[in-house]
């Protein structure tokens, strides 16, 4: 479960760099993008699988909606996981989505982008060879990190071989060195290319729009100069001779034909003079009013000459006109205007002249926007133009834009159909403005068709170089992989005597190897036999070692089970073995390991395979025997014992322990005809050694439950599961509660109470006891002392020390230490041990009570008269009392011989000054008797069993 989810943990990561490749994508020309997904997509499919490489590549790949707005590329990518992941199969991936490209990928680009999106020849070409170069490269980049970084590391759900060949690792860095190195030439000179196009349209854009700017500044000037003079001929005649002063403006219309009319009007703006005279009605123009003209406003205002907006004439003049104005100044005094409207055909002609044979379309606007005249068919004069309406605008320098159109997402359709502006005013001209629009599209198509020849090149060469690598790898790999194949397995052909047929290569190094190869498989030959020995069996006492009785075990019971043989399985083990180490040196422990094997195999029989396992553990397999046999056959090894065994100048007597486990009755496989045998041994040296036993299937189960017992036992002080249970002790002359003895209780979260008769004893052998006992007594002192903090009357408590606890060295240094902690005076705390602490190194145990009554703590000696009792320890250990056994309180009342003992302990214990506690007191017979028999105190269920923290108030 832990190497699934760090599976999936690694999954996720490459799927989120998966994204981020398309996220973060190489844009190399006006909409042109190398993406970066496909990486981490294969990767996943050659560490998890094709399955895994699905998803991720729907995910990953799910992006190019947002970025292509279509689904087309989502579909082909998806489409190129699958390809690979079904004919992969640890075959060239390279290789493998180059053939993808050249079958489906490239055609189906084709196919989406020319027809299911419109895009014209040159830009779906660009796509098909751009996608396939981009999926090559994705793939063969997934290959180099494969191969060059440590994913065997990687948690993998397949479980694939990680490792890479050297066919593999020599394709790469061919394949590498070139693609990438064209890829790199390929990108810096588009990216020059394109700064290029850039450039020219920036420059040819300015270029043209000053050329058009001075053109309409030199003409307008001419046109305002004209009238200018008309208006100072007015003024210098007083507007007298009016005959003088038409032929003025009729010379003004003759000498300038873009001006279609030309008039002189009063400070009214009533016309005195008019050229043509009559309209096309034939209605005279003379007496018309243009006092509501904005320009003569702005004169009579101003008293300056004026270039006016676009707007419709009247007067004779049917259409869109721009009028040059002048005031007539006399003395001073604004006297009237004089006026000549210009036909913009001038300003038309002038800019389909300039843009006719370029890729532009030039428009000229007012101060309010409306068209004075433009290239484009689309917009009508006086009409109002916005031309960065229905699109996004970037300012690239001063009044130079990108223009892009809203409606378009796909980037490639997008620049097709975007455009550059220049906006460019002509002050001379009344706040005129040129905008210039410079269509990307076929600068596009331009660069597209140089990148589809480099494109092209490069998808050629890369091919030819992936056919090309393949072959060099191939030709160098050849040869070892000949070598590869002719050493594997080398030992078991030479073992065979098989003839090993050593090829040469053309390359020296190569030769070098298979040189040396040859000469170790002579060396093996000759040393093989020796191996065999070293590898089989046992080199001190020639036996079988452990590897090839399982084989031979192993081989025994597939042909015992096709013919219905049995066999048993002898676990033999010396007793004491390490005493003979230990006295006599290993020189004799070995001497006397191949004297015992001599005594065995002199009882098994020369069917018997005897096998020494390690140290002084041996087993040996009885084919085809029955249950009754194979106990003949142990009791005569117990009985070859008997004898003892000489050793130099000594005598040894050693005893073995022997577990037997049945075929097939007790398992049928090796592993398991040893286990059992094992465990059988293993009851023999915890009943007394030197014998024999069969196995048992409770014997399983009891070791079981043990095992498991063990493994709860550590972690229940972590997690808090053992508690404290309290029974109190009653002096029997006042009938008060004295003491009380503090015993441990497990409470398991699954089994509930577990009985300390199970768990104390498992406690002891494993050295668990220690730190429990410490925390027992911590928290009995613990308790204690918040029990006198709650102003109930002190008693003392009594806690068991085990014997591991009282060897332990550190041990008055902790209770002194648990004292300081919990702040109990040490008269209230009274330490039990029990009678068999005496036993060994009397001086140690006597120092140790010493040292502790010495911190003020009481002893006592729990379940006296049962143990290893002695008079002298009695008198000279340093006791307060003596703790009768319940055994002997059990049938004081019924049997005399328990009352002779019980009053002799108590006689003998004030004697010599100490103070006996009767312990298992449950009757009010007993309780009376052994007041009679003046007990001091007493214990037991009569009083109280023993109860949980809570309830111990009572009885304080």
């Amino acid at each position: 479960m832990r190497i699934f989810n760090k599976s999936i943990v690694f999954i996720i990561a490459l799927i989120v760099f998966g994204l981020l490749g398309n996220m973060l994508n190489l844009s190399l020309l006006l909409g042109v993008n190398f993406i970066f997904g496909s990486i981490f997509t294969f990767l996943i499919l050659r560490i998890y699988g094709l399955k895994w490489a699905l998803v991720a590549s729907a995910i990953v790949n799910g992006y190019t909606l947002f970025l292509w707005n279509h689904p087309y590329a989502m579909f082909v990518l998806v489409l190129e996981t699958l390809f690979v992941g079904v004919f992969y199969r640890g075959k060239r991936i390279v290789l493998i989505d180059s053939l993808y490209w050249m079958i489906l990928g490239m055609p189906l680009i084709w196919v989406f982008y020319r027809y299911a999106l419109d895009m014209n020849f040159t830009a779906s070409l660009l796509v098909v060879l751009k996608d396939a170069v981009n999926g090559i490269l994705n793939v063969l980049i997934s290959s180099v990190i494969f191969t060059y970084l440590p994913l065997i590391k990687w948690p993998s759900f397949q479980k694939r071989k990680m490792s890479s060949s050297l066919h593999d690792v020599l394709f790469n860095i061919f394949v590498t060195l070139t693609f990438i190195t064209l890829l790199l030439v390929t990108v810096m000179i588009g990216h020059e290319q394109y700064h290029n196009m850039n450039e020219k349209i920036k420059s040819e854009t300015e270029r043209d729009s000053a050329i058009i700017r001075d053109d309409l500044t030199a003409w307008g000037k001419v046109h305002v100069a004209a009238v200018n003079t008309l208006s100072m001929a007015a003024a210098e005649n007083r507007m007298e001779k009016m005959d003088s002063l038409q032929r003025h403006v009729a010379y003004l219309l003759a000498s300038y034909p873009d001006f279609i009319t030309s008039y002189i009007a009063d400070r009214n703006g009533v016309t005195k003079l008019f050229s043509p005279l009559q309209n096309d009605k034939g209605e005279s123009t003379i007496g018309l009013s243009f006092s509501d003209r904005p320009y003569f406003e702005y004169m009579k205002e101003k008293h300056q000459s004026v270039v006016s907006d676009v707007f419709l004439g009247r007067g004779g003049v049917n259409e869109p006109i721009v009028v040059v104005g002048s005031p007539i100044m006399i003395s001073g005094e604004f006297r009237g205007v004089a006026v000549g409207a210009l036909n913009l055909n001038y300003v038309t002609t002038e800019l389909k002249k300039l843009a006719n044979n370029r890729l532009m379309n030039i428009t000229i606007v007012d101060r309010h926007d409306k068209v004075i005249a433009s290239t484009r068919d689309d917009l009508a004069v006086m009409n109002p133009y916005n031309w960065a309406e229905g699109g996004e605008v970037s300012g690239i320098i001063d009044g130079l834009y990108y223009w892009f159109p809203d409606a378009v997402r796909n980037p490639m359709r997008r620049w097709g159909e975007s455009s550059y502006f220049k906006i460019m005013a002509i002050p001379q001209m009344g706040d005129w403005s040129i905008i210039v629009e410079t269509p990307i599209a076929p600068y596009r198509d331009r660069l597209y068709s140089y990148y589809i020849k480099i494109f092209s090149i490069l998808l050629a060469c890369g091919l030819i170089f992936i056919f090309i690598s393949n072959v060099i790898s191939g030709i160098i790999v050849r040869p070892i992989k000949l070598l590869t194949n002719t050493t594997t397995n080398l030992p078991e052909k030479i073992a065979k005597n098989q003839i090993v047929n050593w090829k040469g290569s053309f390359i020296q190094e190569i030769n070098t190897l298979i040189s040396n190869s040859r000469d170790t498989a002579a060396r093996l030959q000759s040393m093989f036999a020796e191996i065999q020995l070293l590898a089989y069996y046992d080199s001190l006492t020639g036996l079988p070692n452990r590897v090839y009785f399982n084989q031979r075990l192993q081989a025994y019971l597939e042909e015992a089970g096709d013919h219905g043989h049995t066999a048993a399985v002898l676990f033999i083990d010396l007793d004491r073995f390490k005493m003979v180490n230990d006295t006599f040196g290993h020189t004799n422990g070995d001497q006397l390991l191949k004297l015992v094997v001599v005594r065995v195999q002199e009882c098994l029989g020369q069917d018997a395979i005897l096998s020494r396992m390690g140290g002084d553990e041996f087993i040996a397999l009885l084919p085809n025997v029955t249950r009754e046999q194979s106990e003949q056959i142990a009791q005569a090894v117990l009985a070859a014992f008997k004898i003892p065994i000489s050793l130099s100048d000594h005598e040894v007597y050693t005893t073995p322990s022997i577990g037997i486990s049945l075929f097939p009755r007790d398992g049928d496989s090796e592993m398991e005809l040893i286990k059992n045998a094992d465990q059988a041994m293993y009851m023999v040296k915890k009943t007394g050694r030197n014998g024999y036993s069969f196995y048992e299937g409770k014997l399983n189960t009891l070791l079981s439950n043990q095992m498991s017992l063990e493994t709860m036992l550590h972690k229940a002080l972590d997690n808090q599961e053992f508690e404290l249970f309290y029974q109190p002790r009653m002096e029997l002359k006042t009938g008060q509660i004295i003491g009380i003895e503090a015993l441990i209780r497990w409470r398991h979260p699954v089994q509930g109470m577990i009985s300390p008769a199970e768990f104390i004893p498992i406690a002891e052998e494993s050295g668990l006891i220690s730190p429990i006992g410490e925390w027992v007594l911590r928290t009995a002192c613990s308790q204690n002392k918040a029990w006198q903090n709650e102003g109930y009357k002190p008693v003392c408590v009594s806690v068991n020390l085990s014997v591991r606890q009282f060897k332990d060295k550190d041990l008055v240094r902790n209770i002194s230490g648990i004292l300081s902690e919990t702040q109990l005076d040490p008269r209230y705390l009274e330490l039990e041990i029990t009678e068999n602490i005496s036993m060994n190194n009397e001086e140690q145990v006597l120092s140790t009570l010493q040292e502790i009554r010495k911190l003020g703590v009481k002893i006592s000696i729990d379940d006296f008269g049962t143990g290893y009792s002695s008079l002298n320890y009695l008198v000279n250990y340093p006791i307060d009392f003596l703790k009768i056994d319940q055994s002997f309180v059990r049938n004081i009342q019924s049997q005399s011989s328990d009352v002779s003992i019980v009053k002799a302990i108590i006689f003998i214990a004030h004697s010599i000054g100490l103070k006996v506690v009767a312990e298992g007191v449950e009757t009010e017979e007993q309780l009376n008797l052994l007041r009679e028999l003046e007990c001091d105190d007493v214990q037991g269920y009569l009083i109280s069993k023993p109860v949980e923290c809570e309830e111990v108030r009572n009885f304080l």
